[in-house]
């Protein structure tokens, strides 16, 4: 019974991080969601009490997948500028193919709600920010900030024009040579 309660919230869980994360649907439904997860109405309300509750639990889940790929940064076996590489193109195609995070985040920040992406945020200070520095040889705090900046700005910003056209500056990059082309040329370029 327990195990079956367990999947059925998970159900409802994973419906709405996908109608979320890859339709962008940030209007969605209590009974879109049941109905696309097969699962009673009142199921919704029973396991998260609002639709509020559950939003908050699918910014967690999308941002538990993004706090998974900063792991990358951590494979001390590999040279810096290749850590960063690979946690970049992780990055880059999770937001690709979840393109509703940004839209929940963003719009969490504009009107003002509480947000996990302080958490995040924290990361690029405590994982990023030693990496770039030690990657370009900068000791001015002030210059590695804004290297950092361009590095987050040259993921961010190609998957939010990606979620509106299929290619970014006339570069595809859903194709993931060409995606790996161009983290690499961004990491190189800071």
């Amino acid at each position: 019974m327990a195990l079956e309660k367990s999947d059925t919230r998970n159900k409802i869980l994973d419906t709405a991080a996908e109608i979320i994360g890859r339709e962008k649907n940030l209007n969605l439904t209590i009974r879109e969601i049941a109905g696309r997860a097969g699962v009673n109405l009142a199921s919704v309300n029973y396991y998260f009490g609002s639709k509020e509750k559950l939003l908050e639990e699918v910014e967690m889940q999308l941002m538990e997948n993004i706090r998974q790929i900063y792991t990358n940064l951590e494979n001390k076996s590999l040279p810096i500028k290749e850590r960063l590489i690979n946690w970049a193109d992780k990055l880059i195609k999770n937001l690709i193919d979840y393109p509703g995070i940004i839209y929940l985040i963003g719009t969490r920040v504009l009107e003002r709600e509480n947000t996990s992406l302080n958490f995040y945020l924290g990361l690029l200070e405590t994982d990023i920010t030693p990496l770039v520095r030690e990657l370009t040889g900068l000791r001015n705090d002030e210059e590695v900030k804004y290297k950092v900046l361009q590095l987050i700005s040259g993921i961010v910003y190609p998957a939010l024009i990606i979620s509106s056209d299929n290619e970014a500056s006339g570069i595809d990059i859903t194709e993931d040579t060409i995606r790996r082309k161009y983290v690499t040329a961004l990491v190189t370029s800071i």
